[in-house]
């Protein structure tokens, strides 16, 4: 083999290029006796591909060494497994816990290898048999049959359990239920049946820690993924759940990147492997933004673990990401709405026959479009709006108070106020907390009827039909309505969507000469006058901003006035 770089040779004729790295002396035991180095093609003799190539490869290999010398120190530990007469209920339940995942697990890699027909039948009638017999043995309580099973399982995982009879029968029970349990996924498997292992048998600690905490291995002492990031979820009180899915999803990505290396706790990632994981995640075609975006999430993550003392280093500290092209960056992700798109939108049957989406949507299918078209403000700061928002001042008129509900200045006046659990929501930031004026337009169009409207049929918010999505967000599903509506009349650019409305308000508000600082408060920013003027609501004088407000000059609408729904849009449209 020829040297190339560190760690990179090449032979053959073809000059096919390889990895190879010496197997630490600590760990050699792990592998066969005469074995002192791990080579591996990396199947190109492209020298620049194959630098790449490397670093995947040598961090999956370094992740494969830290498995071997956790499984190492495992062994080593079951050899002198430690005597214990008695486990408590949530000893006990642990470990059942753990057993489950297990057999779930080794099922997984068992199924994603493949199975033949005669393979697929024989697992099948050998579940079934299982499932009867273990069935019998529940039904009769017979579960001390379980426990020669249960011993040996404890006995790999450095356990020797040695109880009396009666405690005995209580363990072997527990343990009973769980085979059982993972004999009924594996056959709901065995039907086609959708059964993810991190939703019925989420991640479980091992059960030495738990039951002999000397005797436990570092790495089994290490705080698990969900402790790590429950850990940064808990530091702000309340967090809002669309900014927990956000980072949930950067931190799941980099957990499954890790555990296909072999890593299995966050403790354990390394810098390299954080520089490994931001090239898959190119590879697969993330976009840059979004790239470094989970980047940023995984290293706050880590950040609030490490000062928490609940670890001891951030691996992703110095991951740097990717700079994205400046002409990339110019392109703009959403357009505006131009004179075509409000033409086609507000003169279709939602706007001008009084139609509703089949959804929950209802009177929100007219009134959100037509709310953020007149005042820029986000789509969910709208959808919570409460009929206490609406408010009127003698000299200034009528505007929306964009607040978090309930709001700490409240708390001494009200236990819960008037406004419905399912409607309080928290803005996107300080600067979102403002007051908007609202255009003549708005009321021509029937605002004041529709909030009369909806305040004589008992409800306390402007849309009392609709719930949160699974993101906690009330504007979701009129978002999902609102993408197939605008397709159905002729809206096909993929980069126009509801958000486009607010694009639409700085647009105007430009071409009105509203100056910068205005602008940025109207639309929810900060003025960018510093932390002290941006700190506090009342920033900018009220009045001043209805004056810059009434410089914009809105163009016509076909939108006819507010009348409640009379039937539902096209189920084209629906679907």
């Amino acid at each position: 083999m020829k040297v190339i770089a560190e760690n990179i040779y090449t032979r053959g004729q073809h000059g096919i290029q390889y990895v190879r790295r010496r197997i630490p002396a600590a760990i050699r035991a792990a592998y066969p006796a005469k074995q002192t180095h791990i080579v591996r093609s990396l199947g190109t003799a492209d020298r620049r591909l194959a630098k790449g190539l490397a670093r995947a490869e040598l961090a999956r290999i370094d992740a494969e060494f830290k498995l071997k010398s956790e499984q190492l120190e495992l062994s080593r530990a079951s050899l002198s497994a430690k005597r214990i007469a008695k486990l408590d209920d949530d000893q006990l339940k642990g470990i059942a816990r753990f057993w489950v995942r297990q057999v779930l697990l080794a099922d997984d890699q068992r199924r994603q290898a493949g199975l033949d027909d005669a393979e697929f039948d024989e697992l099948g009638a050998e579940l079934a048999e299982q499932r009867a017999q273990l069935g019998r043995l529940l039904a009769q309580g017979k579960s001390m049959s379980m426990f020669p099973a249960m011993h040996g399982f404890l006995h790999l995982c450095g356990l020797d359990f040695a109880p009396d009879e009666a405690e005995a029968k209580r363990a072997a029970h527990v343990f009973l239920r769980a085979v059982v349990e993972s004999v009924d996924h594996r056959l709901g498997r065995q039907r086609g049946d959708l059964v993810d292992t991190d939703v019925v048998a989420p991640d479980a600690p091992h059960p030495l820690p738990s039951a002999a905490p000397e005797r436990a291995p570092a790495h089994l002492r290490a705080p698990s993924w969900e402790a790590v990031f429950e850990t940064w979820r808990d530091y702000v009180e309340d967090r809002p759940k669309p900014t927990t899915i956000a980072s949930q999803t950067a931190w799941r990505d980099l957990r499954a990147f890790a555990e296909g290396l072999g890593v299995r706790h966050p403790g354990a990632v390394t810098p390299e492997q954080m520089t490994a994981f931001a090239e898959r995640m190119r590879e697969r075609g993330l976009a840059v933004p979004t790239i470094n975006e989970r980047i940023l999430k995984v290293r706050a993550i880590y950040k609030i673990a490490v000062g928490k003392h609940v670890l001891k280093e951030n691996p992703a500290a110095g991951t740097i990401g990717f700079k994205q092209a400046a002409a990339r960056q110019r392109q703009k992700r959403r357009l505006s709405f131009d004179a075509a798109d409000l033409g086609a939108l507000f003169g279709s049957p939602v706007f001008t026959e009084h139609k509703r989406s089949v959804g929950q949507s209802g009177e929100a299918s007219y009134w959100l479009p037509v709310l953020m078209f007149y005042t820029g403000a986000r789509p969910e700061e709208l959808a919570g709006l409460a009929l206490s928002d609406l408010q009127h001042d003698e000299k200034l008129g009528w505007y929306l108070n964009l607040i978090d509900r309930p709001s700490d200045e409240d708390a001494d006046l009200f236990e819960d106020g008037d406004v419905p659990k399912s409607h309080r929501r928290t803005l996107k930031n300080a600067p979102s907390v403002r007051r908007v004026p609202v255009a003549q337009e708005l009321i021509d169009l029937g605002l004041l009827r529709y909030a009369e409207w909806v305040r004589q049929r008992g409800a306390a918010v402007l849309f009392p039909t609709l719930t949160k999505d699974s993101h906690g967000k009330l504007s979701g599903s009129f978002s999902k309505f609102f993408g197939r509506y605008k397709r159905a009349v002729g809206i096909t650019d993929s980069r126009k969507v509801l958000y486009s409305f607010r694009h639409t308000m700085k647009d105007m508000l430009e071409a009105a000469a509203v100056p910068s600082k205005y602008l940025k408060r109207l639309m929810g920013h900060t003025t960018g006058d510093g932390a002290i003027t941006d700190g506090y609501g009342s920033d900018l004088p009220f009045e001043l901003l209805v004056e810059q407000f009434r410089k914009v000059r809105f163009p016509a609408l076909a939108a006819k006035p507010w009348q409640p729904g009379q039937g539902y849009v096209s189920l084209k449209v629906e679907a």
